[in-house]
């Protein structure tokens, strides 16, 4: 063989053993690639329970196997279930090393999951630099967690400068990858108004999608969009619907929906219903469903009253914050309802909600200060919590302001301070103030006599159906003081209180029906209300009744009951009962005659100024 054959075979030989070892690697690179394969997927299977029982710590071993023979996707999910703890104990330092090891291969989940661990510091300092760095390369592969979370960090100016419209650019981007995270964080930016001008029907289309994905807080938004017509026409069965899908997890949802369902806003009222859903809402820490829970266990509305119930949510919501509960917490403390009676920390709670602005605290604690209970008296503490709850507008601390400056109790005198906190009072609506005001213009006490003030704030007082109030005002109008008589307003003010069974008010309504002063005489309907006066013991009604009785020619009289009222009025010692029923004696008319008697009546009611009793009592004589 020649030595050009020779060579030629040589060169085809060594092709051949390169050939050769290439197919060898490609074989080993197959081989290998479908070992870490099948690893993976039996892992895989193990996680899910597909096949087998779930079972963690088997996934953990193919993994381990997976990852060690290089797969980043065994790298990956070995960082989950080491940061998780799942088939062995949390380790977050192994979970950081799996999580480098993918992300030095490019895997985008696992450079996602290494920048929360900067971002969080888990396992390592924080540092939102560094996670900004794997969340943008994460980014770049798409990854929709990647991009919400470096458009949040540009919205904030976390890690990096803020800059909102990279920020919107990015969150975009995620939510256009359907990152449910995104869509909703969008809504709520057009929502609440963050950075860009506040538009609920741009929030509208974002809450909705990411409803429809089942995000919670989005399906809440959705519910209250609804029910308040806010960037919608509103439709209380759809804020029904969305309230009832996200009143699952979502303690505020259950606390509206608890709501409608007591007020029947879109369904029909259910109490039963309405009560589940607060305790639902409270257990999931809502603070107003806490608080309104409380209340009704406190006053037994619609449930039976539980005094140590109430207790505890006032506790669970004062906790929280909730000033009210506080407050009602305190009061509770020291009557020792529902707990054992206990001054101190019922004070200790009126404290927490006097100092974040309570004013109903501040009133008591001022009170408590004032009147010395449980502690030394301290008019100049009291004046100051009064003062504080007065800036509020609190009628009862205003009032009594009023009166403290009227009175001078421990601070000068100063009639214009008390006239000026009176009237505050006055205005926002309170009575006694009203009251207060009107008979100080009426009398001139302290003040120059004024009759329209009087009159003004008399019938503030009439507006709100005090009683006082309409005897007082009918009184000046049937007198004529200061302004014109006239009758017929005193009927219409007196005629307002009937329905409150006031006995003044019925006699003085039966003397204008008795007398047809600004109303068509009426002797029966006079009659009528001078009777159920009478009825409640007032003296002057039973002593008129018994007059029209005797009197007057009236149907079917019945002499019985007006002696009895008489006589009860002349023991009440009114001079013109006593003068009548001592005439009857005299006369022995409706009753036995007795001059003695008649004579001892007749003076008692003359000693009293009756002057008819004096002139019948000169003519016996």
């Amino acid at each position: 063989m020649s030595r050009s054959h020779i060579a030629l075979v040589g060169k085809i030989s060594g092709v051949c053993c390169f050939i050769f070892i290439v197919l060898c690697i490609c074989f080993y690179k197959t081989i290998r690639s479908g070992f870490i394969e099948a690893q993976f997927n039996r892992a895989n299977m193990y996680i899910q329970g597909d096949g087998n029982s779930q079972d963690f710590k088997k996934a953990r071993e193919y993994l381990e196997q997976s990852a060690a023979a290089g797969s980043d996707n065994a790298q990956y999910m070995l960082g989950v279930m080491y940061e998780k703890g799942q088939g062995a104990p949390q380790d977050i330092s192994k979970a950081l090393e799996y999580y480098k090891q993918a992300a030095k291969k490019n895997h985008a989940k696992a450079e996602y999951a290494l920048g929360t661990m900067y971002d969080h510091a888990r396992g390592v300092p924080e540092d939102h630099a560094e996670a900004i760095k794997w969340y943008e390369k994460a980014a770049k592969q798409n990854n929709s967690s990647a991009e919400y979370a470096l458009g949040y960090a540009y919205f904030k100016g976390i890690g990096i400068a803020k800059n909102i419209e990279k920020g919107m650019q990015y969150l975009q981007k995620s939510a256009d990858n359907g990152n449910v995270k995104a869509i909703f964080y969008i809504g709520s930016l057009y929502y609440d108004g963050q950075s860009f001008p506040k538009n609920p029907k741009k929030a509208f289309p974002y809450f909705e999608k990411a409803a429809y994905k089942g995000n919670t807080d989005a399906q809440f938004y959705l519910g209250l969009m609804y029910a308040n017509g806010i960037g919608v026409e509103q439709d209380y069965s759809k804020a029904i619907y969305w309230y009832e899908k996200s009143s699952k997890t979502h303690p505020t949802a259950a606390y509206n929906l608890a709501k409608m369902y007591k007020e029947g806003l879109g369904v029909e009222v259910n109490y039963n219903i309405a009560f589940e859903l607060l305790k639902k809402a409270a257990n999931g820490n809502n603070v107003q469903a806490q608080y309104g829970l409380a209340n009704l266990y406190d006053l037994g509305d619609k449930i039976p009253q539980d005094s140590s119930k109430a207790a505890f949510w006032y506790e669970k919501a004062a906790k929280q914050g909730n000033i009210d509960a506080a407050y009602a917490l305190g009061e509770m403390y020291l009557e020792g309802r529902g707990v054992g009676e206990d001054f101190t920390k019922g004070f200790q709670y009126l404290e927490q909600a006097a100092q974040n602005g309570n004013a109903d605290a501040q009133l008591k604690i001022a009170s408590i200060y004032f009147k010395g209970i449980n502690v030394p008296i301290d008019h100049n503490k009291a004046l100051e919590w009064y003062q504080k709850s007065a800036e509020q507008k609190n009628k009862v601390a205003l009032y009594t302001l009023g009166n403290i400056y009227e009175q001078g109790l421990d601070v000068p005198k100063d009639i214009s301070k008390a006239v000026k906190y009176y009237q505050e009072a006055a205005e926002g609506g309170d009575v006694d103030a009203q009251l207060k005001l009107a008979s100080m213009y009426s009398t001139g006490t302290n003040v120059p006599v004024d009759y329209s003030k009087a009159i003004d704030f008399y019938q503030k007082a009439v507006n709100q159906s005090n009683v006082q109030a309409m005897l007082q005002l009918g009184q000046i109008y049937e007198q004529g003081k200061g302004t014109a008589q006239n009758y017929q307003k005193a009927f219409d003010i007196y005629s307002k209180g009937l329905s409150n069974h006031s006995p003044d008010l019925q006699y003085a309504v039966g003397l204008l029906y008795e007398k047809g002063l600004g109303v068509t005489k009426n002797i029966e309907q006079a009659r009528t209300l001078f009777k159920q006066a009478a009825q409640q013991g007032l003296v002057s009604a039973q002593c008129a009744f018994a007059k029209i009785e005797l009197n007057e020619h009236v149907k079917d009289p019945n002499v019985q009951v007006a002696m009895s009222y008489l006589q009860a009025a002349a023991k009440s010692e009114d001079p013109e009962a006593m003068f009548i029923l001592g005439n009857l004696y005299l006369n022995g008319q409706h009753i036995k005659k007795d001059v003695k008697h008649a004579k001892d009546l007749l003076k008692l009611s003359c000693d009293k100024g009756f002057q008819n009793a004096c002139q019948s009592l000169k003519l016996i004589h």
